[in-house]
């Protein structure tokens, strides 16, 4: 029971952050997950010049925190913080420059993709969280009259924020050219989350939203300690909304992030996809045994079995009048 209480405690403390040099570690291997996106694609030909990968690597990691905070009239963290400077150039040189290159084949491991991973991921829930809570700080006082909280700028200032690295490195039409990308949708559905669920205490999104998702807690709850009654005092143990939020989305965007990578299912997976394909690929898979359909699908068949015999049958009769000739 105690293991099974320690173990609960470990994820917990780690999805939220809460351990010793949590900051330093998140922003080094984010740094690291920069330097290698750097190394693997822009300078793949190891050509460029040293600053420039350099800086390439800062922006790609860092371009949110330096330029995002602007936007609220606050210090950029690139100058307010002595740390990530320090993180940037030591993620930079572990992956360019040690000897035989041995820094970049260790990260570039699976064990080494699947660490940077995991704490970049880390960076970037902390920053969706801290950079709503200072918009609704900021805002918060001033809502519109159509609702009792503000909206629009606590959700859009965290998706400024995961896509500025995005805008700033291909800008707006290559960032966008292919859609929604996912750290646009990622930003809209965790940082709605995470706002409504956490701030919104007397609209009725918000009061919906933490009346329906007790209620699935509770369900999940009386099923799994059903099955391991030991995890009875682990669920017991209380957690702020603010905490629950936080947990939740920070392992929403960590599974996420591991599926993604190219020994799971690559970047193109999207657990939105996933969710809405699902139920049409069953519905779709229902309906082919219906009447119309099959009857369709024979007509096809048969329209494309005729369609194959004439194609057949002229070729013969080409090949036939050559030998004649």
């Amino acid at each position: 029971m105690e293991n099974i209480l320690m173990i609960f405690n470990t994820i917990t403390n780690y999805l939220t952050g809460n351990f010793d040099y949590a900051a330093e570690l998140r922003g080094f291997f984010m740094a690291v997950q920069a330097s290698m996106a750097v190394r693997n694609g822009r300078n793949k030909q190891n050509k460029m010049a040293w600053f420039h990968a350099f800086m390439a690597s800062v922006f790609a990691g860092f371009a949110g925190g330096t330029f995002a905070p602007m936007l609220m009239g606050r210090p950029s963290l690139m100058l307010s913080s002595d740390i990530n400077f320090c993180v940037c150039t030591l993620a930079f040189i572990l992956v360019n420059y040690t000897p035989f290159d041995i820094g970049y084949k260790i990260v570039g491991s699976f064990p080494g993709v699947l660490v940077y991973t995991l704490f970049a991921q880390l960076f970037r829930v902390n920053g969706l969280i801290s950079f709503n809570s200072i918009a609704f700080e900021a805002f918060k006082n001033s809502p519109s009259k159509y609702y009792p909280i503000p909206i629009v700028g606590p959700i859009i200032f965290p998706i400024i924020l995961a896509n500025m690295g995005g805008f700033f490195a291909k800008g707006i039409d290559g960032h966008l050219k292919n859609g929604m990308p996912w750290p646009i949708q990622n930003g809209i559905f965790c940082a709605t989350l995470y706002h409504f669920y956490v701030n919104d205490q007397t609209g009725v999104i918000g009061v919906a939203l933490r009346e329906n998702i007790a209620n699935a807690c509770d369900l999940l709850k009386n099923h799994i300690t059903t099955l391991v009654p030991d995890l009875e005092k682990a669920f017991g143990s209380s957690l702020s909304e603010q905490q629950f939020a936080f947990i939740a989305v920070s392992a929403f965007m960590h599974v996420t992030a591991v599926l993604q990578l190219p020994s799971f299912f690559g970047s193109s997976f999207n657990p939105f996809v996933s969710i809405f394909s699902g139920p049409i690929f069953i519905f779709n898979a229902l309906t082919s045994f219906l009447p119309s359909n099959t009857s369709k699908k024979i007509e096809n068949d048969v329209q494309a079995k005729s369609t194959q015999d004439v194609n057949t049958t002229s070729k013969r009769k080409k090949s036939k009048g050559k030998k004649q000739h």
